[in-house]
């Protein structure tokens, strides 16, 4: 998107990331990080389930997401667990609930940049990006309402990211599955302790 003078308000697309290899690793982590965050948490929902790794796998492809096994986690949880394990567990799944939503906007977001910003990259809402289209077309033969919704939206576009950050919920995203892995330990630990008194 450009002003009336050429210059670039907005880049918007895949490119964005491909041409900056730092945010492009750095996306990728997190990407990566989620994978195994969430083979952690069905696990650990297995575990929680206390049954057949056919029933186990059943249940969970009823729940088909992060958010829903998350949801279906912390009530069986509420069902079995008590004291410190249940508060600890309650903690870790609202922890994945918090990152959940942020590493959302980076995997499922349309991605751009400003000339202005060198810094930082910048997400945009599917839905957003939808609408923004949806009126450069009505718009398209009135140049300067094209040029007034584009620089109208360049403006409102404030969702960015830096390296670093997006290294912040990586490492968050990171902690959390750790916590999921001990809790499913624990929980095994805990079991088999139980069934051999």
């Amino acid at each position: 998107m450009f002003d009336e003078t050429g210059a670039l308000l907005l880049d918007v697309g895949p490119h964005v990331i491909s041409e900056s290899p730092g945010f492009a690793q750095s996306i990728g982590a997190i990407a990566a990080s989620w994978a195994q965050t969430e083979v952690n948490l069905n696990c650990l929902f297995a575990v929680l389930l206390d049954t057949t790794p056919e029933e186990a796998a059943n249940e969970l492809k009823k729940h088909r997401s992060a958010a829903k096994t998350t949801h279906w986690a912390r009530k069986r949880a509420t069902e079995i667990l008590k004291g410190e394990e249940l508060l600890s567990l309650i903690e870790t799944l609202d922890r994945l609930d918090e990152v959940r939503l942020r590493r959302n906007r980076v995997q499922h977001d349309v991605w751009s940049r400003k000339a202005n910003d060198v810094r930082r990259i910048f997400a945009i809402h599917s839905d957003e990006y939808l609408a923004l289209t949806t009126e450069l077309v009505a718009s398209s033969e009135d140049t300067n309402l094209a040029i007034s919704v584009a620089k109208t939206f360049a403006e409102k576009i404030s969702d960015g990211f830096s390296i670093e950050d997006l290294e912040a919920i990586s490492t968050e995203i990171h902690s959390v599955s750790h916590s999921l892995l001990c809790a499913m330990f624990r929980r095994i630990v805990m079991r088999l302790a139980a069934r051999s008194d």
